[in-house]
């Protein structure tokens, strides 16, 4: 496969301006504005290769094919990627893009930034900000290459099991060589066909844009500290909803497809720019620069987000929708939420030895007592959301995977969970044939994180620019346990009920405490 793309890019003009309104009040002004180039999937060097210009995508919402460029017939050619008819007629539904290419430029990312900051007095300030950003590349450039091999191309071709030895040794003669590992394939009559299948996204879809947002008060409580309140919020929209598309309509008996969005196509992997997200959050901090001896930052987060059954890839959850047609039926918390997250660090020098506090006046009692320090770090935070999906196509919407969640009989969490069970495994119920499950998306949680981090510093000094220091370091210093998903969770992971490690937990998310030693020079 080639992997080649044509010109894209992004062009992005800027306007600021600064406004100093009053002695106590500033405001920022700002106003970006991207132009962003689709890059479309290969060049004119590709014609006649395979995974070349000549390809095209589905385009589920509105049940079309779309060709970039149209090949010659497979009669005249002899290989793919070519049209099969030898008329060179096109399938129904099939179109060619007159632009020779399938997706469509973003062209209105206006993007404005306000920020004010204003002076109560010598010692409160408050600030606050709004501003919109647009996701202009990296899904861009990706989705540029998925095209590659799609009809009328044959696509990513897998043999196995080749060249099997024989009973007779040295008789093994090879049915497969390099230089020619697929004779004579031929793409198929049509994108059409069952089982074809590839990741697509809606040629129309938007850029993505977060909307963002804060309000913030500083104190200083001292010279050195300062204590911050500040709420923080975003509203995203145009999200990417993935998952398998154009399944049946509604759950029932008899063929799938005859109930789909467009039954002439199988469902296949689809994403939409449709989905949305908020996130709000009060944050506390207090932050003590160093002096004396002792510098520490202290904050805790008590937030909640929330979205459309998607949260992203780099989770366990993925995207998890049970019905494509009414995904706002999974709108809750996302899969990264946190409620509760706590931190502190902190960094103490002994008030002992020569210069400090506490001293004998006596040089080498001095050195023996002093240069310790002490530091650490703390860090608690809420467990995290997790599902449950039932394996199977029970509703029969034509689906493939996990996509079906359980039926609740009951309250699924129990007062004193334990790795042997998570939670109340009898609240639990595989829904009917040809229905989908009342659980909602979400709806347990993992065991939440406590951590600490402990080290012990002794330095050494040799002379004024050289010292040897001794480092005692210990990770996860109390050795707490904190328990990972129960079996069966993962990215779109299933258990069925009867698996005897249903409601179990069989792994921990975190280290056995760590303890390391170590000697720095210094110079």
């Amino acid at each position: 496969m080639h992997e080649t793309t044509r010109f894209g890019g992004v062009m992005g003009f800027y306007f600021m301006d600064k406004w100093k309104a009053t002695p106590k009040l500033t405001v920022n002004m700002g106003l970006r504005y991207d132009r962003k180039f689709q890059p479309p999937y290969g060049t004119e060097e590709t014609i006649g290769k395979y995974g070349g210009i000549e390809t095209g995508q589905r385009d589920l919402t509105r049940g079309l094919y779309i060709l970039q460029r149209v090949p010659p017939t497979c009669a005249v050619r002899g290989y793919a990627p070519c049209i099969p008819d030898p008329t060179g007629k096109l399938p129904d539904h099939v179109i060619v893009d007159p632009r020779g290419k399938i997706y469509h430029d973003s062209t209105k990312d206006f993007q404005p930034r306000l920020g004010l900051a204003y002076r109560l007095n010598d010692k409160i300030a408050v600030r606050s900000g709004f501003g919109i950003v647009f996701e202009e590349w990296a899904d861009n450039t990706q989705q540029a290459q998925n095209a590659e091999g799609n009809w009328p191309d044959t696509g990513n071709k897998q043999l196995f099991s080749m060249n099997q030895p024989n009973s007779v040794p040295g008789t093994l003669v090879p049915t497969i060589f390099v230089q020619n590992p697929w004779p004579n394939i031929l793409p198929d009559p049509s994108p059409w066909v069952a089982g074809a299948s590839e990741a697509g996204l809606d040629p129309y879809a938007k850029t993505e844009y977060s909307m963002q947002w804060n309000l913030g008060v500083e104190y200083e409580v001292a010279t050195n500290t300062v204590l911050s309140a500040s709420y923080v919020g975003s509203g995203n929209r145009r999200g990417r909803v993935m998952g398998w598309y154009n399944t049946a309509l509604t759950p029932g008996p008899g063929n799938p497809q005859a109930r789909a969005l467009y039954p002439y196509s199988n469902p296949n992997f689809y994403a939409r720019s449709w989905g949305r997200s908020n996130y709000n959050g009060f944050q506390l901090s207090l932050n003590r620069r160093f002096r004396s001896g002792l510098a520490y930052v202290v904050n805790y987060t008590w937030s909640k987000s929330i979205d459309t059954g998607c949260s992203g890839y780099e989770n366990p959850e993925g995207c998890n929708i049970q019905d494509p047609y009414h995904f706002n039926n999974d709108r809750s918390v996302s899969a990264f939420d946190l409620p509760h997250i706590f931190t502190a660090n902190w960094l103490y020098e002994l008030p002992f030895g020569t210069g400090k506090p506490w001293n004998t006046g006596s040089k080498v009692a001095d050195y023996i007592i002093g240069n310790w320090q002490v530091n650490g770090i703390v860090s608690l935070n809420s467990g995290t959301p997790y599902n449950l999906n039932v394996p199977g196509d029970i509703a029969n919407i034509g689906a493939p995977g996990a996509y079906e969640r359980y039926n609740l009989a009951g309250d699924v969490k129990i007062a004193n969970p334990t790795p042997q069970r998570w939670f109340n495994t009898d609240a639990f119920q595989t829904p009917a044939l040809f229905t989908f499950g009342n659980m909602g998306r979400n709806v347990l949680r993992s065991d939440g994180r406590e951590n600490l981090d402990l080290s012990l510093f002794r330095e050494f000094p040799i002379r004024e620019s050289k010292k040897l220091q001794f480092r005692f370091e210990a990770f996860n210093a109390f050795n707490h346990v904190v328990y990972g998903f129960p079996a069966g969770v993962g990215f779109i992971a299933t258990i069925a009920p009867n698996n005897p490690n249903f409601g179990k937990v069989l792994s921990t998310a975190n280290r056995a405490r760590q303890i390391q030693l170590s000697l720095k020079f210094l110079f």
